[in-house]
């Protein structure tokens, strides 16, 4: 039915299909295929393309087994979280008003498969150019995420406090970010792991009738190049409107 192998004949009353002995080693090759999950649109092209075209596209069924792997064994990661804390929003919100501050800026443009290891590099790259600058790092190190747009792209600043007078760093902008009154909570474990965090503050705004007023913070407090990613620390921020 969906044309991959032609039937060398097809029988009008039952509807049986009849194949070639030429035919087997394609037979196969679609059972060895489908048995492995791939598409039936991405198998027809295999068997039917080129070696050089089926090399291709098994090495692009390759990347999205790699990707959906990656996918699966953090939502497994996720949800083992839940079941060791006994709860589905295990964290404790709390409103605290942070004053403003002024930081040096870095800014890349991602997608959710990529925000974390882009946020990262940004993270070093900034810090790296303070450094270099003769500048001491000062605490606290955020990243600000802004919501997707309709394509999927995301904007993340990533800041580093400095002190004025504060004369240019390569590559970076200096900002002022407002202060203002936060619902903020810790989040302890793996970055892959925040999405969790995030769920639990949007519950809690929902909850006590807060909106948001500007992008979600995460503070850095600890060195994922020095500590175990169980160990890390990273508190979520969210300005509220009070």
């Amino acid at each position: 039915e969906q044309g991959i192998l032609k039937p060398a004949f097809v029988d009008l009353t039952s509807g049986y299909r009849y194949y070639a002995r030429r035919q087997a080693r394609d037979a196969v090759a679609v059972s060895l295929l489908r048995s492995l999950g791939v598409a039936l649109p991405v198998v027809g092209a295999i068997v039917t393309g080129t070696p050089e075209r089926q090399q291709a596209l098994l090495a692009e069924e390759v990347l999205r087994l790699e990707a959906d792997l990656q996918q699966r064994t953090e939502s497994l990661r996720a949800i083992q979280r839940l079941l060791r804390e006994g709860a589905l929003l295990p964290y404790e919100v709390r409103v605290r008003q942070e004053p403003p501050i002024t930081m040096v800026q870095r800014t890349v443009a991602t997608n959710p498969d990529q925000l974390g290891d882009d946020t990262m590099r940004l993270v070093r790259e900034l810090l790296a150019a303070v450094r270099a600058a003769g500048r001491p790092v000062l605490p606290p190190v955020m990243s600000l995420i802004d919501e997707p747009d309709i394509n999927e792209r995301l904007s993340v600043r990533v800041c580093a406090r400095v002190e004025r007078p504060c004369d240019e760093i390569a590559g970076t902008a200096l900002v002022d970010l407002p202060g203002g009154a936060f619902a903020g909570l810790l989040h302890r474990g793996p970055y892959e792991e925040l999405h969790i965090a995030y769920h639990a503050l949007h519950a809690w705004l929902l909850e006590h009738g807060h909106e948001p007023a500007g992008p979600m913070r995460e503070i850095y407090c600890n060195d994922p190049d020095v500590v175990a990613a169980a160990d890390l620390e990273t508190e979520v921020l969210l300005p509220i409107t009070e």
